[in-house]
């Protein structure tokens, strides 16, 4: 992958962008986003899983962490986002805020959703196939290392954010706390593989181990992973040490 060519800002051409704009800001006035909230679901401890070596599994759907700035600037001054439904690691939630994802061959994805909490950084997570479908050379990144990543333009109902760079295929990984890496032999950074069981079995390699004060033991797989191994959330599968 040539590096200047993902640094590139996506060559569409004004005028299309301009409608383009205009027609999904049309969309998004005529939808409604209610304003109550979820309620926190009871706080989890810090220890152990039950069974450590059988690892619950989320598919992570494409989405997009939005700066105070950028959320700002494509939802108005003074948004917030709002909680739809709260996520297996504490304190992230999907809100109910979405926005629309365009790339050079100007091809829209509608109603990409939100994760919260906000970040310092704008981050736009894809799978292959999405990006494929966007014309976006996204490259395989951990969540965070977006610096010479691709570029991307994000369209919410009150204007338009052109990414130089923030577009990545996050890299699959583990989250776990130190109580459970310890117990399973691990550290932050180590790399293991994952088996998932039955019809379709699969075996996933370097599986990024992330281990962090507060975090739940959970696989993180794209919609294209999840796919191939016809396995949905909430599923367990084993992880294999070297």
């Amino acid at each position: 992958m040539n590096e200047s060519s993902i640094r590139q800002t996506p060559s569409i051409d004004q005028d299309v962008l301009n409608r383009i704009v205009r027609e999904v800001f049309e969309r998004l006035s005529l939808e409604k986003v209610p304003r109550e909230t979820v309620p926190r679901a009871g706080a989890q401890p810090d220890g152990l899983a039950i069974n450590p070596k059988k690892i619950p599994v989320g598919v992570s759907v494409r989405h997009v962490h939005l700066s105070r700035e950028h959320l700002e600037k494509l939802f108005g001054t003074g948004a917030e986002l709002h909680p739809m439904r709260e996520l297996y690691q504490p304190g992230t939630f999907a809100a109910q805020e979405t926005v629309a994802l365009i790339g050079p061959k100007t091809r829209l994805l509608e109603r990409v959703r939100i994760l919260g909490p906000l970040r310092k950084r704008t981050q736009v997570e894809l799978a292959k196939t999405d990006a494929i479908f966007l014309g976006i050379d996204a490259p395989v990144r951990l969540s965070g290392d977006i610096k010479g990543s691709a570029p991307v333009t994000i369209i919410g109902p009150k204007g338009v954010v052109e990414l130089e760079e923030g577009c990545i295929r996050a890299l699959r990984h583990i989250h776990m706390n130190p109580h459970e890496a310890e117990y399973l032999g691990l550290r932050n950074g180590d790399k293991v593989k994952l088996r998932v069981g039955g019809p379709t079995a699969v075996t996933f390699e370097n599986m990024v181990v992330r281990v962090e004060e507060g975090l739940r033991l959970e696989v993180h797989l794209d919609t294209d992973e999840g796919n191939v191994a016809d396995i949905g959330c909430g599923q367990e599968v084993e992880i294999i040490k070297d």
